[in-house]
């Protein structure tokens, strides 16, 4: 990629210093998801419930995807850095405005805002990029680059977030945000031509708007329902019922608008190819396995007691897997490796890291245990990908293939949702079984209850507390205890229920012969959303 081959940037920007401001426009406009690496902290300065900070990650999420679509005309009608300068604007007054309000609504509708402009300021990178890598190997290294980039941005700002946290207020965050994005406006407007353009200036006719709301108000209630579902008591709420009839019926004037209209917002012809609905169900699952990690984080950060600093080097080794895996990848790639046996690689490793999980998860323990599996889950990132991502967009026809990216990207999607509504449904399915084992174990004709008890209060008598005192403390303790017995044995019987899904997985991938047949295949027009 050479820099005057870029029409963007002024004739005196170096090739390295141009890549070096697109990849940064690229990981600026992700720093939005990583205000969510601490849903506690989140809960605890607006004063929230964990399903409504799981919807605000639904919210900014489901933007991006749905603006991603509108966006492919719009792009088109702006200069380039005018574009960049909105939506860098934008950004900065929603982040200016949650700096200084302690609203939730408000919070919502800028994370919405944001959610635009993160569609709005990936475009223009990868519509800047991919176009003018012709050859297939160039197309692949860009691919890795750019999924590089989108998985180690979240363990990256959240080392981050762990040590403004540590120090400050949750909005300083905010703060930070402001600084990033005002030295890279100045960049912008410094390296970057005012009256390029990347496109041909196309006016703003015919742009689908109402399927724009259609597409937009689908996700966001699907996010709702998934979110909210068990919350609410799924279809035995009233709220849910209505809820499922308005998407489905959001959902077919949708379809029947898309198919009818010259230019659709998405051309739903593309599910018509070959493979293409199996790369979706793949990314759908892939972002099932994905998800379960908060699992993880929540164990160190409940039972082991671990603090926001002392889960870097977690952070570390997730970034470092992925780099690692995604590199090698790309080499496999490109050396013409059936793109399914490395999926099928990829799954293998998932649950590799599934059964250290099951074996080694306990209430005992230190953060330094986890280091090995978060890097296995990253090398599994990393492997999985790339190659999905790739099968996908090669099993669409090149004309349309810019759908197979607005489509994927909504799969993707919909397995982010789905992971956080299958997390809360097994998490409390598993812990209720537990807590009934539990029950039957522990209770008052139970011989060992009493003896137990009498040591632990023994323990703090013995540390120069009455009796009275070292009775209340040992009945706390004891219940403390018994809480953490009882999650650590749940998130062992969930990561057990996750192996077996990988390992059905893994069992269909080889059965399925017809898979094996799908070559790699990029054009120039897909851009890799």
């Amino acid at each position: 990629m050479q820099a005057h081959k870029i029409p963007l940037f002024k004739h005196w920007v170096s090739e390295w210093l141009a890549r070096s401001v697109i990849f940064a426009i690229l990981m600026t406009c992700l720093f939005s998801f990583a205000l969510y690496s601490s849903p506690v902290t989140v809960m605890g300065y607006y004063g929230v419930a964990t399903t409504d900070v799981q919807y605000a990650m639904v919210l900014i999420y489901g933007s991006t995807v749905t603006f991603l679509a509108l966006d492919s005309r719009i792009v088109k009608y702006f200069t380039s850095r005018k574009y960049l300068l909105i939506g860098l604007t934008t950004n900065g007054i929603c982040t200016l405005i949650c700096f200084h309000s302690k609203s939730w609504p408000l919070f919502l509708i800028c994370q919405f805002a944001q959610g635009i402009t993160c569609a709005l300021l990936s475009s223009i990178v990868l519509h800047l990029v991919f176009p003018r890598l012709h050859s297939t190997r160039a197309r692949v290294i860009g691919y890795t680059i750019l999924y590089a980039g989108i998985q180690i941005s979240i363990p990256l700002y959240s080392i981050y977030c762990s040590m403004v946290l540590h120090y400050l207020d949750f909005n300083w965050l905010f703060y930070g945000a402001n600084i990033l994005l005002l030295l890279l406006t100045a960049t912008v407007l410094i390296t970057m031509d005012a009256k390029a353009r990347l496109h041909k200036k196309i006016p703003l006719y015919q742009v689908d708007w109402i399927g724009y709301l259609f597409y937009t108000s689908f996700v966001l209630l699907l996010g709702y329902i998934l979110i909210y579902g068990r919350q609410l008591g799924w279809f035995s709420s009233t709220v849910i019922c209505q809820l499922v009839l308005a998407a489905v019926c959001i959902l077919i004037l949708f379809i029947i608008r898309e198919m009818r209209l010259k230019r659709p917002l998405i051309n739903l012809r593309i599910f018509k190819a070959k493979n293409f609905v199996i790369g979706l169900l793949l990314l759908f699952v892939f972002y099932l396995f994905k998800g379960s990690t908060g699992l993880t984080y929540s164990h160190l950060e409940t039972i082991l007691k671990t603090d926001p600093l002392h889960t870097i080097p977690i952070w570390l080794a997730v970034i470092s897997g992925t780099i690692l895996s995604m590199y090698v990848t790309a080499r496999f790639i490109l050396l013409g490796t059936h793109l399914i046996r490395m999926i099928i690689v990829g799954f293998i490793i998932m649950g590799l890291y599934y059964s250290y999980m099951l074996f080694f998860i306990s209430v005992t323990g230190s953060t330094a245990d986890f280091i090995l599996p978060m890097f296995i889950y990253g090398i599994a990132t990393g492997v999985l990908f790339v190659p999905i991502v790739t099968f996908t967009a090669s099993a669409a026809p090149a004309k349309i293939a810019v759908n197979a990216s607005l489509i994927g990207i909504l799969a993707r999607f919909i397995g982010f949702c789905s992971s956080m509504a299958i997390n809360n449904e097994l998490q409390l399915f598993t812990r209720a079984a537990v807590q009934d084992q539990v029950r039957h174990a522990v209770n008052q004709i139970n011989p060992q209850l009493p003896l137990t008890l009498q040591q632990i209060e023994q323990t703090y008598q013995n540390a120069g507390n009455d009796g009275l005192k070292s009775q209340v403390a040992a009945n706390a303790f004891f219940n403390t205890m018994l809480k953490e017995q009882i999650l650590a044995r749940a998130s062992r019987d969930y990561y057990d229920l996750m192996l077996t899904g990988v390992v059905l997985v893994i069992i269909m991938l080889i059965f399925l012969p017809k898979m094996q047949q799908v070559v790699l295949r990029l054009t120039k027009f897909n851009v890799p959303y």
